[in-house]
């Protein structure tokens, strides 16, 4: 507890707030990451403190273990999970938890054997220190690849790791921590420690999807309220998620926030509008900033430089062995992990900088002030953590800019180089525009625009290098993917996106600006890549297609895929209309057969997407339409809020008015219709009737099988069953087409035949316990009827008629 009265306090921290933000305002100027500059700030004055009046106060300043834990770390997880792209993490989420895990135990034990061996102490207390220490906090590093626009995946892979780890490092000291105060080791307890590893690990990431589920279900169903409650809910999840697992149940605080922020991400923000999501963000950008200035600032006033004079020895060795087990974590797991899993490999030069890039801060701090005053190494650890966090901040995060200068990861791409003369361009157009308009409304004559236009010009000089066939083409296609971006941005804002399509199209476009023009030129139209997010949605579907009491939840999770995937398509259309009205204001000098294949691939991806929406539309119109008319009254009305937030905020409407038209538009918004239409069809006893195996039975046993009939649509290249699978339901084929596959000797996939409305599809599921002897896959969009094995038999036994048919049906006569 800090020994100072409230108001002393208060001013403290916000003079300390003021020097902090001053630097970060003029720390680009000095060239080094705002952090170091703060901790710098924070050694001056500890060592100046005996000089002021305030003296005893400002000594008193400290970092605690709880002050770390409780307050700074929840909010600093939060918002850097909150900032990862789960997409881009997922691609290289085996390399990060490499690194977080096994790396980081490698890590520890490097280090621990560099204690050892230099410094002679406890082999259990050297790992002890070796947990707590390889724990990456890469504040400084993440906001400088922020500043130089470092590679995507750098930043992923660093900031992923950073996450994680953390997570891992506290969970391996707390139960080495255990060895230390029993003062024993057994090796026949080792399984016991992994299994309390894994347990403290998943039981924290369990607590925080509940919890983080739970208060984005809250954020959704508020939405409509003012934006500061949505803010307010994020922040009680962020420390609600670290208290519970922490304090509760004891497990990891970590990994429950990082599981919620990644929950919000999930299941929140896609049924927010972009403006909400924004505000979420900006807000927690603003508090991070404050709690990342007060952290390093309060570090560097925790470091006392005459105490650490007298281990200088043993800080030199021990920071000597922390790089040293970093440099064989990065080098030897990272490309070991991308050649055992088939990844894409990691470049040399992005393993230099997540090697020195691994710095150490203030979790380490947090966690050695947390050691009991009776091991009797404590000051020891204390001093070997504040020396090489010093050591890291001061050499490492320092010397970060010029390695990546060195290293050439700041060099303008060939697409980014384009981009720039590009952009030069634009502003030579923009600077003429603006004169010409001055000169049309005589404010300026035309001798003094030409000498204005002639010094602006000598300011920013023009890139005049001459322009091949292929860049001047780029360039060209990137004007059009800068006019798909606006409008996805557009669209998110209104609400016509979530935040899942934004996700997926900005991935589409980011990889369209890395292809060359003959890459895009000579694209077919898009396969269906089987990622790893369309796997886990092929398992959901599956599971809920197998129960017969899952089978509302499986009506309602593909009319919500059904839902989401017309508003992808509607987005698309409008983003290629954008880009091809964009390309109607460029005409190249050169090469106007390959422009001309570049318009060709807009109008085709155009074509597509309209194509969908009309046979989802043809197979589904009840559904369709009723979606159609709910969504565009949603986005109307959503824009029309945001107009006027807009014009509130201008001071263009008073308070008055502005609440009064805010409330009629959120009544509205209210008073939406429900898309009471089904995926499904009319006439169940009719499509019953057709089959062979009940054709002619009475009406009533008809009528019976046709109440418990449900029907089901699936979305083209979904799968209904798989060969191998135990059937326990029959289908009727209502709308659509489906293929059949059979695995032959050699495990190939083979086409058997292609089935048409009116089929009969998994009859042999009337045998008890059978096996599908056939995969059956949507090829256009489908409605089935589904029946289940139990309740055909079940009613087969008051209807004699039925028991004969499935009698029958076993030896094959209706199949």
């Amino acid at each position: 507890t800090i020994a100072m009265s409230l108001p002393e306090l208060l001013f403290i921290i916000l003079c300390f707030l003021t020097l902090a933000m001053v630097v970060a305002g003029t720390g680009r100027y000095l060239r080094l990451p705002y952090t170091v500059l703060l901790v710098l700030l924070g050694v001056t004055t500890n060592i100046l403190a005996p000089l002021s009046a305030f003296a005893e106060s400002i000594q008193n300043f400290r970092l605690t273990h709880d002050l770390v834990l409780f307050v700074f770390l929840p909010a600093l997880i939060f918002e850097s999970a909150l900032g990862l792209n789960a997409r881009a993490l997922l691609k290289d989420l085996v390399p990060v938890l490499v690194m977080a895990i096994p790396g980081m135990l490698v890590s520890a034990a490097l280090v621990a054997l560099g204690l050892v061996m230099s410094l002679e102490i406890d082999p259990i207390v050297a790992l002890l220190f070796g947990a707590l220490i390889s724990a990456t906090d890469p504040v400084a590093v993440i906001a400088l690849f922020h500043e130089l626009g470092a590679p995507r995946r750098l930043t992923v892979l660093v900031e992923g790791e950073s996450l994680f780890n953390d997570a891992t490092a506290i969970v391996l000291f707390n139960i080495l921590l255990g060895f230390v105060l029993s003062g024993q080791f057994v090796f026949a307890e080792s399984f016991s420690v992994l299994v309390d590893f894994g347990r403290v690990f998943m039981g924290g990431a369990a607590i925080g999807i509940a919890i983080g589920v739970l208060i984005s279900e809250l954020i959704v169903r508020l939405n409509q309220s003012e934006r500061s409650v949505s803010i307010v809910l994020t922040l009680i999840m962020a420390y609600l998620s670290f208290i519970v697992a922490e304090e509760g149940f004891h497990v990891s605080g970590v990994m429950s926030v990082l599981s919620s922020a990644i929950s919000l991400t999930i299941s929140g923000f896609p049924r927010l509008s972009g403006e909400y999501e924004r505000s979420i963000r900006e807000t927690w950008r603003v508090m991070v900033l404050i709690f990342n200035s007060l952290l390093f600032v309060m570090l560097g006033l925790s470091v006392d430089i005459f105490s650490l004079a007298n281990y200088w020895q043993a800080i030199l060795w021990a920071a000597l062995a922390v790089t040293i087990a970093r440099a064989v974590s990065v080098y030897g797991l990272v490309p070991m992990t991308t050649c055992c899993f088939a990844l894409p490999k990691i470049k040399l030069a992005s393993r230099h900088i997540m090697w020195w890039g691994g710095l150490k801060g203030g979790l380490a701090v947090a966690i050695v002030l947390s050691i009991p005053d009776t091991v009797a190494d404590k000051q020891l650890l204390t001093e070997l953590t504040f020396g090489v966090v010093l050591i890291s901040l001061l050499l490492n995060a320092s010397t970060i800019r010029p390695l990546i200068h060195w290293l050439k990861i700041d060099r303008l791409s060939d697409e980014e180089w384009l981009e720039f003369q590009q952009g030069m361009s634009q502003i030579k157009t923009a600077v003429e525009d603006v004169l010409q308009y001055f000169s049309r409304l005589h404010l300026l004559d035309s001798s003094m625009q030409s000498s204005v236009t002639s010094a602006l010009h000598q300011k920013l000089p023009a890139k005049n290098a001459e322009l091949t066939e292929e860049e001047q083409l780029k360039q060209i296609h990137l004007h059009a993917v800068h006019a798909e971006e606006e409008e996805l941005l557009r669209l998110h804002d209104i609400g016509l996106v979530n935040y899942y399509t934004y996700l997926n199209f900005r991935d589409i476009l980011i990889k369209d600006k890395a292809k060359s023009v003959n890459e895009i030129i000579s694209a077919t139209a898009p396969t269906t890549i089987v990622n790893p997010f369309l796997r886990l949605e092929m398992t959901v579907i599956k599971f809920l297609s197998k129960y017969d009491w899952t089978l509302t939840l499986l009506v309602k999770y593909q009319s919500s895929r059904f839902s989401n995937l017309i508003r992808h398509d509607i987005a698309g259309v409008l983003m290629a209309h954008k880009a091809l009205s964009a390309l109607k204001h460029v005409e190249p000098t050169m090469g106007s057969e390959k422009f001309s294949l570049i318009r060709k691939m807009y109008q085709d991806r155009l074509h597509r997407r309209q194509g969908r929406l009309r046979r989802l539309g043809e197979a589904f119109p009840d559904f369709y339409h009723q979606y159609e008319c709910r969504l565009f009254q949603e986005v109307a009305l959503l824009y029309s809020l945001k107009l006027l937030a807009e014009e509130h905020e201008r001071g263009k409407l008073s308070t008055k008015v502005f609440r009064r038209l805010e409330s009629r538009l959120q009544d509205a918004l209210k008073q939406l219709p429900n898309v009471t239409a089904n995926l499904s069809l009319a006439n169940r006893d009719n499509w019953l009737d057709s089959v062979p195996l009940f054709s002619g039975l009475p009406h009533e046993v008809i009528q019976k099988l046709a109440n418990n009939a449900h029907y089901i649509s699936f979305l083209p290249g979904d799968t209904v069953f798989n060969e191998g699978d135990t059937g326990d339901s029959v289908y009727i084929l209502v709308s659509g087409t489906v293929n059949v596959f059979q695995w032959d000797a050699d495990g190939n996939s083979v086409h058997m035949a292609e089935l048409r409305p009116g089929s009969f599809i998994g009859e042999h599921a009337l045998s008890e316990r059978a096996i599908r002897t056939a995969t059956i896959r949507a090829k256009t969009y489908i409605t089935l009827l589904r029946l289940t094995t139990e309740e055909v038999v079940d009613l087969s036994k008051a209807a004699p008629d039925l028991a004969a048919r499935l009698h029958d049906a076993e030896f094959g006569k209706y199949g």
